[in-house]
């Protein structure tokens, strides 16, 4: 393993932090989760910007939790950049190689080397200031790789650019960061992007972790209508009664709303929660539209907005008529057809494919041991 962490406890006044997992050499693993969850104190506290309480960070075998940052063998990238505004551009790369006393000739090589890859070479003698967005970011990237680090840390990057550069440095981040001994944690709270980017996610909330996966793993097993419904991954319906059918590995459930579900017993992944806290998750996938496909629960919605994306690809705003203010997006494919049958204000029926359906508690639970 690249990087491993144990046990790891920070405290910062009432909010705490627990983290346990170790990554792979040469991943790019991506913290998700929303705004105060922890990402950044987590981030943080391994490069040794905050103090932590106990456990143990151990970077390719080396225990570095009490070295200063700049014994830790780290490229960090903050959020706003932190480039040295009076400084140029390739002065800002070698800045790390220089303080290391490194001599002149290597110094000139490793900046030629970087403003090559990250496509800078035309900008070497300029000041930050007179850069786009884009190229900040190239920079900043560069002048972390300067000094051959065995762990980058990214603190949402991105977060500044428009959606079009965003994109773009993703595709050129990716590129760039997937050396085979190049290990990376980037934060974000952005689904997409950490899908984009990501190798693998660990989804954090209130300084927990309480997922850890791909976009695939989590559509199949979300663990909970938190990180179901954040992560945007299907229908989240309450339950009003559940009833076990005997000698059958069956459950019937109902929402509200008198729909009713038939769950195989092995797809109850909710039995230690209260029913007021459990949930029927219904995964995008297993939604077809009734006047297309079968048999199954029916669920009355509402169309709210037709969002024509690439193509022939968009995307439908839903609320669904028997509970209130909820609102959620799903992808279409043929949107071009869906649009011709399909008017905003309209009232359609959904329906469910039972089999991919499950129970699950609405509260996440931390992920706990080694994750």
């Amino acid at each position: 393993m690249s990087l491993d962490i144990k046990n790891l406890v920070v405290r910062r006044g009432d909010f705490k932090l627990r983290a346990d997992f170790s990554l792979e050499r040469g991943k790019i693993c991506v913290l998700l989760g929303p705004s105060g969850c922890g990402k950044t104190t987590l981030l943080r506290a391994i490069a040794g910007l905050e103090p932590i309480e106990s456990g143990s960070i151990v970077l390719n075998d080396v225990h570095i939790e009490n070295l200063p940052p700049e014994q830790r063998s780290l490229g960090f990238v903050f959020q706003d950049l932190a480039l040295f505004e009076r400084m140029s551009v390739g002065k800002n790369i070698g800045y790390s190689v220089a303080i290391a006393r490194i001599p002149k000739n290597k110094q000139r090589e490793i900046i030629k080397t970087l403003a090559r890859r990250f496509r800078i070479e035309p900008l070497i003698d300029r000041l930050p200031s007179e850069l786009s967005g884009g190229e900040r970011q190239r920079v900043a990237l560069a002048r972390a790789l300067a000094r051959d680090p065995s762990l980058m840390l990214l603190d949402e990057p991105l977060s500044a650019l428009d959606a079009p550069l965003r994109r773009e440095m993703r595709r050129f981040m990716r590129v760039n960061l997937t050396e085979p001994d190049l290990t990376t944690i980037h934060v974000t709270h952005d689904v997409e992007e950490a899908v984009d980017l990501a190798d693998e996610i660990i989804v954090m909330q209130d300084g927990k972790i309480v997922g850890r996966g791909t976009m695939s793993t989590f559509t199949a097993h979300p663990g909970s209508g938190w990180l179901a419904r954040f992560m945007n991954l299907g229908l989240l319906l309450p339950l009003c009664d559940l009833r076990v059918i005997e000698k059958s590995p069956i459950i019937k459930v109902s929402t509200p709303s008198g729909t009713t579900f038939t769950i195989d017993a092995a797809n109850d992944h909710s039995i230690s929660a209260p029913l007021s806290a459990r949930r029927i998750y219904v995964p995008f996938s297993a939604l077809s539209f009734s006047d297309m496909a079968g048999h199954g629960p029916k669920i009355l919605a509402r169309i709210v907005r037709n969002l024509a994306l690439a193509s022939n690809k968009g995307k439908v705003v839903f609320d669904l008529i028997d509970i209130e203010n909820y609102f959620f997006e799903m992808p279409i494919d043929n949107f071009k057809d869906w649009i011709l049958s399909h008017a905003e204000g309209d009232i359609i029926e959904l329906t469910a494919d039972e089999q991919f359906c499950q129970l699950i508690p609405e509260d996440p639970q931390e992920l706990t041991g080694r994750v």
